[in-house]
């Protein structure tokens, strides 16, 4: 095996060196982690107009190049390998040629320190003759901190020759949609969730409070949401126990939920304090979110869902998960390696998969969830866990981000909306993510808002009746478009 693997080194070796990074055409040579050129821009930028967020278009075959090559790989049912070679390059071929059901918008984009015309036009799937006619320019010199409008034009699939007629009568609705609201409250008088619950309540299935944390002996902190259960009681509105590994300094942390996952003694410690609390606090079961949790902690965590499932279930008590997104089974990524969607679909009732910060905070300027991103994540899922066990995660919130770098803030939606109208900004449609956005400007420098709205989150619901999910889960009430809720009943009824 040491020698097969030392061979494939040298052959990759030779025909990296076979054609210079910076002339080799785009299909010609092995392009994987470590080597450069611009055939991998080219790459990159082909990633990202598929929605596979490869990171910059610098043509370094870095980490997260590699890890958008592997997920395309997975969604074309190809080897995941993240070597792109001839049958990756001929999915891409075939991927990019396939026509995309928008129209022609433009982007403002705020040059950055190294950019040139020809990286920015692969970037946005353009011409550099393109972005010359929209700009007026007339020459390819181009500076930092200069704004230029980005046409972003897609082609229009034909007609087909005989329209289907609009439906003439009332259209059907899907039948028993679980809707699950998560309920946050930050600090003392925070109310959103409150007020959406009490609005809303007639859209709303499930309510998962956000209510306690795990601590390192095995206990848990927190304290219940009074009024919440008061008022769900009313409404007979099952509530579930949400509990995370949030430290106070607001992080999911790793040491912590690592502790408590492979001590078998603190791991039963555990079980037993949360049924406790379960059945003491009259929830209708728990929603567990453990996050940032080691990729080698994998066995241990399905360890703890069975044994938690064993403890609650004969008690009439529901055991549901709140887990990672991903596309592909990546046993070692840092964040949803220690998820196995198969072996957790077998043990709990419900599992609400966090379909959202495709691009974060931390990240650059993009969708917090484009469609094509979130069916991807979907197209997995179902191979893995019952299309009824699974509840789409939503997403109430965007970012707003320095236009063209890095570290925004959240917004919820209603700010999102609020701040466009503030500095006059119109909100754009982008097509190929099926997502809002748009720029404004505060002061000298602009910044970008991508967010999720009623229009966004229709699309959303769409791939939940056609993949026939069970549900969908809203992160977090009090955050989201008031209009979803008119968006969710005209198509669905709800559980």
């Amino acid at each position: 095996m040491k020698r097969k693997a030392a061979a494939l080194v040298v052959i990759l070796c030779i025909l990296a060196l076979a054609l210079p990074a910076s002339a080799a055409p785009f299909g010609t040579r092995l392009l994987y982690s470590g080597i450069k050129g611009d055939d991998v821009s080219e790459l990159q930028a082909a990633l990202s107009r598929l929605g596979y967020s490869p990171g910059p278009v610098d043509g370094d075959f870095g980490y997260r190049t590699e890890q958008a090559v592997r997920r395309f790989q997975a969604s074309q049912g190809l080897q995941v390998d993240g070597i792109v070679g001839a049958a990756t390059y001929a999915a891409l071929s075939k991927a990019l040629s396939t026509p995309s059901r928008s129209g022609a918008s433009f982007v403002r984009y705020i040059v950055q320190p190294g950019d040139s015309l020809y990286f920015i036009a692969l970037r946005y799937g353009t011409t550099v003759d393109d972005i010359s006619k929209a700009n007026g320019l007339t020459s390819e010199w181009i500076y930092p901190g200069q704004a230029l409008a980005i046409p972003r034009s897609f082609s229009t699939p034909p007609l087909a020759e005989t329209p289907t007629p609009p439906p003439t009568g009332p259209i059907d609705k899907r039948q028993g949609l679980d809707v699950v609201g998560y309920y946050v409250e930050y600090f003392a008088g925070d109310d959103l969730s409150y007020q959406s619950f009490s609005a809303y309540k007639d859209n709303i299935s499930t309510i998962a409070a956000f209510a306690y944390n795990i601590n390192w002996d095995g206990s848990l902190s927190g304290r219940p949401f009074t009024e919440l259960k008061t008022a769900a009681r009313k409404a007979d509105k099952p509530v579930l126990a949400l509990v995370h590994n949030i430290t106070a300094g607001g992080n999911f942390d790793r040491d912590l939920v690592h502790a408590v996952l492979t001590n078998r003694a603190l791991r039963k410690t555990t079980v037993q304090n949360i049924s406790k609390l379960v059945q003491e606090g009259g929830y209708s079961g728990v929603n567990i979110d453990f996050e940032n949790v080691p990729a080698t902690d994998r066995d241990s965590y399905t360890a703890f869902v069975g044994e938690l499932a064993a403890e609650l279930r004969p008690k009439g008590l529901q055991v549901t998960l709140s887990v990672p997104a991903k596309t592909w089974d990546d046993k070692t990524n840092a964040w949803s390696g220690a998820f196995d969607y198969r072996a957790l679909g077998e043990l709990a009732d419900a599992i609400m998969i966090m379909t959202y910060d495709e691009h974060w905070s931390g990240g650059a300027a993009g969708p917090v969830a484009s469609l094509g991103w979130v069916e991807q994540v979907i197209k997995y899922a179902v191979k893995e866990i019952p299309a009824e066990k699974i509840r789409l995660g939503l997403a109430a919130y965007g970012y707003d981000w320095p236009a063209g770098g890095y570290g925004g803030r959240a917004v919820t939606s209603t700010e999102a909306t609020a701040l466009a109208r503030r500095y006059g900004a119109s909100i754009k449609w982008d097509a190929a993510s099926q997502s809002p956005y748009f720029t404004y400007w505060p002061g000298s420098y602009a910044r970008e808002v991508w967010f999720e709205n009623a229009s966004s989150l229709a699309g959303k619901l769409d791939l939940a009746a056609r993949y026939e999910l069970g549900g969908v889960a809203l992160w977090r009430l009090g955050f989201e478009d008031p209009k979803f809720w008119d968006v969710l009943g005209s198509k669905f009824e709800i559980r």
